[in-house]
């Protein structure tokens, strides 16, 4: 089988859902070809180091996992699966990206704008945190997911502001009050109360 020669390629992503990818499949081919630069087509497959290129798939930003495989009639299989976006953040100097829920930060898409959380006054753009941001990250992600999980509160929070005390003020779309809602722990309880009110 490793003698065979390689008759292309198909590559299947796996995204947030709802046909809003982030990557498309000329991006993975780019990335599956280095830019153009190998032909996989006609290759035997015992030449192909399939770790290898799943590691430099695995590089983007944007890709989770990478899985490749040579079928049954020699086409190597692509299977990507896309990181999820769960909260987009605006740093206190205005740059903004999202986060995924490891806290690994994505770059903005100019193709599909994920339906998230907005999150702003995020104090560092550096990429190399200190503890006390990547504690504030996982915070904000805590937040975030509350939100994503019920619809009620995709609805009604416009945004979250984060303040220099790195606590949670949420605007609301209905009214002209602010939530003051402190730090992002305890959100089931925290929520519970602010529905009640």
């Amino acid at each position: 089988k490793r003698e065979k020669v390689c008759k292309g390629y198909e590559i299947e992503i796996f995204g947030a859902g709802e046909g809003k990818e982030f990557l498309d499949k000329k991006n993975v081919e780019a990335l599956l070809t280095n830019k153009g630069a190998e032909t996989l087509t006609g290759k035997t497959t015992r030449t192909f180091e399939l770790q290898k290129l799943e590691a430099r798939i695995e590089r983007h930003k944007w890709i989770k996992d990478a899985e490749l495989f040579f079928d049954n009639n020699q086409v190597l299989q692509v299977k990507i699966t896309e990181r999820t976006p769960i909260a987009r953040l605006i740093t206190v100097n205005g740059n903004s990206y999202y986060i995924d829920s490891s806290c690994q930060r994505l770059p903005l898409s100019d193709k599909v704008s994920a339906k998230v959380p907005v999150f702003t006054g995020f104090p560092s753009d550096k990429s190399n945190l200190k503890q006390a941001d990547k504690v504030l990250l996982k915070e904000i992600r805590n937040v975030s997911e509350y939100i994503l999980k019920h619809s009620f509160w995709m609805a009604q929070i416009s945004q979250v502001d984060i303040t220099e005390k790195r606590t949670f003020e949420m605007v609301p779309t209905i009214g002209n009050h602010i939530i003051e809602f402190g730090k992002g722990d305890n959100c089931d309880a925290k929520f519970k109360r602010v529905f009640t009110f």
